[in-house]
């Protein structure tokens, strides 16, 4: 099997990332933004330089409680985190030389 296509089917998409963030919104609304995307990164897998990268794009403050997120705000967020962790994906993979066959 290719290893591009088993790591696709592994990764979550942006709606599991939204789902994780706002079930972490609700439960710790007070936590810092910066430390909720860190554990959601520990928790999911998706690479915490995509959602550094993503909060810094999009104008947000890290150290803002995650409660004062309105929703659209949280789904512009995690669709950035996934573009960003894909990209990052996409860039590892073409670099990356392809294996040798005998």
């Amino acid at each position: 099997m290719d290893r591009t296509y088993l790591r696709r089917l592994k990764t979550p998409d942006s709606d599991e990332i939204l789902n994780d963030l706002t079930n972490r919104q609700h439960l710790f609304p007070r936590r810092a933004l910066s430390q909720v995307l860190a554990e959601s990164a520990e928790a999911i897998g998706f690479c915490p330089a995509a959602a550094a990268r993503s909060v810094a794009w999009l104008q947000l403050d890290g150290s803002a409680a995650i409660g004062r997120l309105r929703r659209t705000e949280l789904a512009q967020l995690a669709r950035c985190v996934y573009r960003f962790w894909r990209q990052s994906l996409a860039d590892e993979t073409a670099v990356a030389p392809a294996p040798q066959r005998a």
